[in-house]
């Protein structure tokens, strides 16, 4: 395993001893003392703390970060109702945001600043959350095998060159079935079936995590897959030589499906105002350049992509079609069930 993947697997064990010191009830990172503001965040394994503690030293604000997965939190949410200590829930992939907003635990911000600094199409209409980062989830090959014109669209993982060297993580992984609930409102039903029969006629490997999927690729047990490009990104900054490429899909169409994170105020808020100033803060410049050196893509367009992926910066997006997408969910796992996707 090469120094880069030990590193970012340290990355990710760091993330799962801070959710389960959030699930055990523990304060994952104050500022201060008694809290002003109480954060779910779902994004403890980015690294993001910087920006919450220069809101808390600009602000006077003493901040509590409570960490965990997206699924964890969006049931701590729903099972304490009003009683919810949590004033701002930070979270993963549009299928968390969508659930937590269709389950009315997110309540609209009403922010000139918030619309102003985020994207239409990265912010839910309503105003019940805003997006933080983009990611898109692209095919990856070997760039010791496949050569870059092998791979052109999503379609291209079900060519038989690929039977048997395709890894793919496992159906129930959230970035998966947004992907699909997106091709299901934008392509129809009939073609993303075929599309995905295709992946399933290669026989994938399937695996538990992108990180996996990379590793296969890059180890030879896999010549190509499909993962969100910041796993790459990061691997790549301490790993130039890492044996593999994105391969971007659909420049001649439709673009590269791209999913986000996000930030919404939780219904009943004890401290509403300072739940808005933070996320205006976490989508104004600084914060976004921050987000970046994490390999993710700032929803603000004016921040470029970090030097060792700015030639990323290009690739010609499809950004996730939120409504329509999130409607599809449940169709998208019954789908992805009927294929034998695991």
């Amino acid at each position: 395993m090469s120094n880069a993947l030990l590193r970012h697997r340290r990355r990710l064990a760091a993330g799962v001893i801070v959710a389960v010191l959030a699930l055990l009830g523990l304060s994952v990172l104050a500022f201060g003392g008694a809290p002003d503001l109480v954060v779910y965040n779902g994004r403890s394994q980015y690294g993001d703390e910087q920006s919450f503690r220069e809101f808390g030293e600009r602000t006077g604000t003493s901040l509590e970060l409570r960490g965990g997965t997206a699924p964890e939190l969006f049931e701590r949410l729903r099972s304490e109702g009003s009683d919810t200590p949590a004033d701002v829930l930070v979270t993963t992939d549009l299928a968390n945001l969508w659930r937590a907003a269709q389950a009315g635990l997110l309540a609209p911000a009403h922010s000139a600043v918030l619309d102003r600094q985020v994207p239409p199409e990265y912010r839910d209409p309503q105003g019940r959350w805003y997006g933080l980062s983009l990611r898109i989830r692209t095919p990856m090959r070997s760039t010791e095998r496949v050569p870059a014109s092998a791979i052109t669209s999503y379609e291209d993982l079900g060519d038989r060159r690929f039977h048997g060297r395709l890894c793919l993580r496992t159906s129930n992984n959230e970035y998966n079935q947004s992907l699909v609930a997106d091709m299901l409102a934008k392509r129809g039903r009939a073609r993303t079936e075929r599309l995905l029969r295709g992946w399933m006629a290669n026989e994938p490997r399937i695996l538990g995590s992108d990180v996996d999927v990379l590793q296969a690729i890059a180890a030879g047990r896999c010549d190509a897959g499909l993962t969100n490009h910041y796993y790459l990104g990061r691997i790549l900054k301490d790993d130039p030589s890492f044996p593999v490429a994105p391969a971007w899909p659909d420049q001649d169409g439709a673009g590269a499906h791209t999913n986000l994170s996000g930030a919404g105020v939780v219904r009943g808020a004890r401290h509403q105002a300072a739940a808005v100033a933070l996320m205006e803060s976490l989508t104004a410049r600084k914060a976004q350049v921050h987000i970046t050196e994490n390999s993710e893509l700032a929803v603000d367009p004016g921040v470029p992509a970090p030097p060792h992926i700015r030639d990323w910066s290009t690739v010609k997006r499809d950004p996730i079609d939120v409504a329509a997408a999130g409607a599809r969910l449940p169709e998208a796992v019954a789908l992805m069930q009927r294929v034998g996707w695991r």
